[in-house]
Formats: structure tokens, sequence, C-alpha cells
């Protein structure tokens, strides 16, 4: 027996249903890849951005005066650069600040600390910028002498009240033979630590002057690496400052008292 037709269609046969078109969204192996780039990106940001002072741990940010000494070698002097040239000058001239410039060229530490009241202490700084090593390690001063000298440095200045940036030089070709020491230097006496100034000046004849010394383009290039640090760290000193004078006046002195007129007998 044939099978019925409606509609010209066969009523026991099975009606196909056409299929769903495919999902036009994102797979989600890639949604996990992209999100695992995002956080590598993420990552690598954090690690690499510019990593300002430790603003807690900063001793005497309520230090007194305005006078900035920049106290090291040649490198601080400004060898072969005019004055407004060298990265104190440059430093200077962006914040704003009074400065003295401190630096004599062949300074080892040793010969730093011999001076550190005559050029340093008679100023009395408010901050104090410290850069010495360099003549150190060319003259093979031993490492554990030039921490030593320059622990007595940074203490002697911390305890007469003022604020401590250590600009630390990488001479070292393979490893740095100072940063440990003076990243433990930093810690202990509330220092703020500025690591391989010269980065990338060293090794490129286009920024010195010589084999050693940077030129104005070189100094350029320290002065914006030690403006990053001074600018956030004098900022939060200021406000430090303003905030004890601001507390001061919380307590008036007494109102006086008015001024009685004896009666005549």
């Amino acid at each position: 027996m044939n099978a019925r037709t409606v509609g010209g269609q066969k009523s026991g046969a099975r009606r196909m249903r056409p299929l769903p078109p495919p999902a036009r969204g994102i797979p989600g192996w890639a949604i996990l890849v992209g999100a695992l780039l995002l956080l590598a990106l993420a990552v690598g940001w954090y690690s690499m951005r510019p990593k300002g002072p430790d603003l807690g741990r900063v001793a005497n940010l309520e230090a007194p005066g305005e006078v900035v000494v920049f106290f090291g070698n040649s490198i601080t002097q400004g060898y072969g650069v005019r004055p407004d040239e060298s990265f104190p000058g440059l430093v200077a001239r962006e914040l704003g600040i009074v400065f003295v410039n401190a630096g004599v060229p062949g300074d080892t530490t040793a010969a730093g600390l011999a001076r550190i009241e005559r050029d340093v202490l008679t100023h009395r700084p408010r901050l104090t910028l410290v850069e010495f090593g360099g003549n150190d390690f060319l003259r093979r001063v031993p490492v554990d002498e030039t921490l030593k000298n320059l622990d007595a440095m940074v203490k002697t200045l911390v305890a007469q009240g003022m604020m401590v940036v250590i600009l630390e030089v990488n001479v070292g070709l393979m490893s740095d033979p100072y940063l440990k020491g003076y990243r433990t230097l930093a810690e202990r006496y509330g220092a703020v630590l500025v690591e391989d100034v010269m980065k990338g000046i060293l090794g490129n004849p286009d920024l010195k002057v010589d084999g050693i010394h940077p030129n104005a383009q070189g100094h350029r290039l320290i002065a914006e690496r030690v403006i990053k640090v001074l600018r956030p760290l004098l900022r939060e000193a200021d406000r430090r400052r303003g905030s004890a004078v601001r507390q001061s006046l919380d307590f008036p002195l007494p109102a006086l008292q008015p001024v009685t007129k004896l009666e005549s007998g």
C-alpha cells in the first residue's frame, strides 16, 4: 500500500530540521590565550616601570633648610662639560632648588669622607646626594673598604638630620661589585638608592667626552633619572614640613592680658 501524501510529501516520512548556524563567538581557547597575554604584559610593565622611593622609610623627611648638596667625584663635578650642563645644574634648574656642587675629580670614598664636614656639613643641607665608588674601582680599593667608607658617610649625614640619596654607578662588566652593599646601606639608614645611574652611558662613546666621563647628553640622562626620584621625594618632604607648620598653628600663644590702670590715691 502506498503511503498517503500530504502537501506533496509522504505522511509517513520524517521532516528534517535545518541545522543551526555555527556560533560566531570567540572560541574559549582564544579567550584564555588573550587573557594570559594581557597578564604577561601587565607583569612585564609592572616590573619594568620606573620605581620611586619608598617614602615611608626615608629618614629625615622633615629636614629643615633649603640647600641640596651634590657630593661626589668628577661625574658630579661635571668634568668635560659646562657647569650648567652637569647633572647637578640640570636637576637644580628643573626642580627649582638651591644647590651646592661638591664634586671633586679623582676622589675616592676615603677622600670624600675626609672632607665631608668642610664640603657638606657646613652648608647644613636639607638633602645630600652621594656619588662615590668609581675611583675606588679604578684604584682597586677593596670593596669592603669602599663600603665601610660609604657607611660612615651616610651614617654621618643621616645623624646630622638630612635626607640622603645614594647614586650608584655600575662599574662591573659581568656583575656589579657594589650594588648589594649599597642596597644594604640604603636600607640600614633610611636613604634612597638610585641604581646604575650611568646605565647605557659607559658603553656608548656618543654619550661621553672620553672613556669614562659623560658629555652633555649623558648628563641629561643622569639628570632625568635623578629627577624621577627627587621630585616625589621633595614633594612629600614639603608636605610633611607643611603639616608640621600647620600643627604648630593649632597651639596659639596665650592671649595677652589687658593692662589695668592704677587708681591714684
